[in-house]
């Protein structure tokens, strides 16, 4: 290909990149007046902007770095590698690293930046290279271990994970990890090609990303809440008794817990909490965790969802409702929820399960 079309297309994905970023890093500042979650990510894109910005001018207005240019803007990139992990483990937890550890976990970046600015040594920058790309792999096997256990605990107080659950993560550390491939190859390349496929892969990258986290909810200050508020009310640990007649734990509300779901039908509320119903059995959430656990061998998510799926069994065997209204009245928050968890119990889709019945 042509190098001037070459040239044209990096400038052409780099202009998309800065543009993905502006439009990115006001969307989260717009969010993160009320959002602490979205705050934190309006931050890691506007020092992304900054990185951009100063590179922008840099590469198109007035070059002033010299034959240092290429050493230090990948230098400069690679401090988002610490931030990336600092990110991913505020999406996971309801507070930030304690500032002892976001320092060690950024110093060795701005520590070579600084001495690389000073005195230039290849062996600096080499060596900071292959820092980043380890410091990487460690943030994606991290991401792997944080988004499974932050889940769980979903599964243990929420009745619906709409714009709650860290899914969508999956798909963002598969695409961190072709991104760190892709820049450390751009880093011992000099081409256009190779620099507007990392721009267009970062562009791709930050766009999900800015999507995913502005409609997340703020799940964590919701975990945090629900785990402060248990304790305050609590009774004593008098709730579990063992059944001479079968060596089974009793609690105290077993008969009242049966009652609930099947008179009061508490599962067709799609906000259903673990908090709402240690509420309505007048217990705490820690006892009624524990029965849902270890008497029912199911979580709190599971169980729940359980009735609904029944529910809407019944529905779809009695009635002509649409899969849109038999979804809303089995407690469902969104159809898309609906079928997701219909086809992960019964092993097919609700539309195969009612054409079934008729057959």
């Amino acid at each position: 290909m042509d190098p001037e079309i070459s040239s044209r297309l990096r400038d052409f994905s780099c202009g998309l990149f800065l543009m993905f970023q502006i439009l990115g890093t006001v969307a989260l500042y717009i969010k993160g007046r009320t959002h602490q979650l979205q705050r934190s990510a309006f931050y890691f894109m506007l020092y992304l902007l900054g990185i951009s910005l100063f590179e922008f001018f840099e590469f198109f207005v007035y070059s002033f770095l010299g034959d240092r240019q290429t050493a230090i803007t990948n230098m400069l990139q690679m401090t988002v590698v610490p931030l990336a992990l600092m990110l991913l483990y505020r999406l996971t937890h309801s507070h930030g690293l304690r500032l002892s550890l976001a320092v060690l976990n950024a110093l060795p970046y701005v520590m070579s930046l600084a001495v690389y600015a000073i005195r230039s040594s290849d062996m600096i920058y080499k060596g900071i290279l292959w820092v980043a790309l380890a410091h990487s792999v460690f943030t994606i096997a991290y991401g792997v271990v944080a988004v499974r256990q932050f889940n769980k605990r979903l599964l243990a107080c929420f009745s619906s994970d709409d714009n709650l659950s860290l899914r969508w993560m999956r798909l963002f550390l598969l695409l961190y990890v072709a991104l760190a491939v892709v820049w450390f190859v751009t880093t011992k390349t000099s081409t256009h090609y190779a620099a507007a496929y990392y721009n267009v892969m970062c562009s791709v990258i930050l766009a999900l990303l800015c999507y995913f986290v502005y409609r997340q909810e703020d799940m964590l200050e919701v975990l945090q809440n629900s785990a402060a508020g248990d304790g305050h009310d609590a009774q004593p640990d008098d709730t579990s008794l063992v059944n001479p007649a079968d060596g089974r734990s009793r609690y105290h509300f077993d008969e009242v817990f049966d009652e609930v779901f099947r008179e009061k039908c508490i599962y067709l509320n799609p906000q259903l909490n673990i908090n709402d119903l240690a509420r309505e059995l007048g217990t705490n959430r820690t006892y009624l965790s524990n029965y849902i656990n270890q008497q029912l061998h199911s979580t709190f998510y599971e169980y729940v969802n359980g009735w609904r799926i029944e529910h809407a069994m019944r529905l779809l065997a009695t009635t002509e409702l649409s899969l849109q209204e038999v979804a809303m009245q089995s407690g469902f928050n969104s159809i898309s929820s609906f079928r997701r968890y219909f086809v992960g119990k019964m092993g097919q889709t609700p539309s195969a399960y009612k054409k079934g019945l008729r057959e």
